[in-house]
């Protein structure tokens, strides 16, 4: 027989364990007959309202370029607080499935689909001279795809990364033409190719704004400037802010960053740093065995 104090100290544990399972999230214990173990409790309430979502983006309800619904509008329709809707819409963000925004500018269902590049072929001149057109146009126009691209140029102070890719010293004047490439109107990729200054006495256009038509590497070849091998460092990371500001990415989508040198013979005569999300590009290379 179990004696009052028994009793107090059998109530307290009981107390004890359910204040546990309530503080680690464990759920309840079933204290019904033939059942054992915990059941794990519901997800927060901001993940459910992600997942509605997500389900709609995978069905094609919400299809790739259309707006999302708002913070107020989600509150609204699925009678949640304003912060629970913020928190929804930042979990698909981080995931890569809509652009970052906000109630003003409106957050967008990204096209996912992946655009091949072939980057084994891109700095062919016999392809590009068959082409007529720039790589990156070529290679997006083979998959019914829309290229474009805005471009900046200018000369800057080689990093210590791009002096040692170039054999300059960190500091030394280079030509750049930075290029935002867009699919469809969407930011795709971004595009920066450094030059040595004597290489831009001998191509003054490189730091002509305007599009080359036969892309920069073909015209080097019409001034005598053959490209005969290149080389590529890849490497993976998160964005910084200003990349995923400009490819309207969340931290969640990692990025590759591909640096290749192209070589006149020994002489590295540019380097080019593209950064390409990792959700939606596929590089191809083809090798001789």
């Amino acid at each position: 027989m179990v004696g009052l104090f028994g009793l107090v100290q059998i109530e307290a544990c009981e107390v004890a364990r359910r204040q546990a399972f309530a503080t680690f999230g464990l759920g309840q214990r079933s204290d019904q007959a033939g059942e054992t173990g915990m059941t794990l409790r519901e997800p927060p309430l901001y993940a459910q309202v992600a997942e509605l979502l997500r389900e709609k983006i995978r069905s094609g309800d919400l299809a790739p370029g259309e707006l999302v619904p708002t913070e107020r509008d989600l509150a609204r329709d699925q009678q949640i607080s304003r912060g629970t809707a913020v928190r929804a819409l930042e979990q698909l963000v981080t995931e890569g499935l809509i652009t970052p925004g906000s109630t003003r500018a409106g957050r967008r269902v990204r096209d996912l689909r992946i655009l091949p590049i072939h980057a084994s072929r891109s700095e062919q001149i016999d392809h590009r001279k068959a082409a007529g057109v720039d790589a990156w146009v070529s290679d997006s126009q083979e998959h019914g795809r829309v290229p474009g691209q805005q471009i900046e140029v200018g000369v800057v102070h080689a990093d210590s990364e791009i002096a040692g890719y170039l054999g300059l010293n960190e500091g030394e004047s280079v030509a750049v033409r930075r290029r935002l490439r867009t699919l469809d109107g969407e930011p795709s990729n971004l595009a920066d190719t450094y030059y040595p200054m004597n290489i831009v006495q001998e191509v003054a256009e490189i730091l002509d704004p305007a599009d080359v038509p036969q892309g920069v590497v073909a015209l080097m070849a019409e001034r005598g400037l053959v490209q005969t091998r290149y080389r590529d460092h890849l490497r993976w990371r998160p964005p910084t802010p200003e990349e995923a500001r400009k490819l309207r990415i969340g931290a969640g989508v990692s990025v590759l960053v591909q640096h290749r040198i192209g070589y006149v013979g020994d002489r590295p005569v540019k380097v080019s740093r593209h950064t390409w999300p990792g959700d939606t590009i596929e590089l191809i290379y083809e090798l001789p065995a």
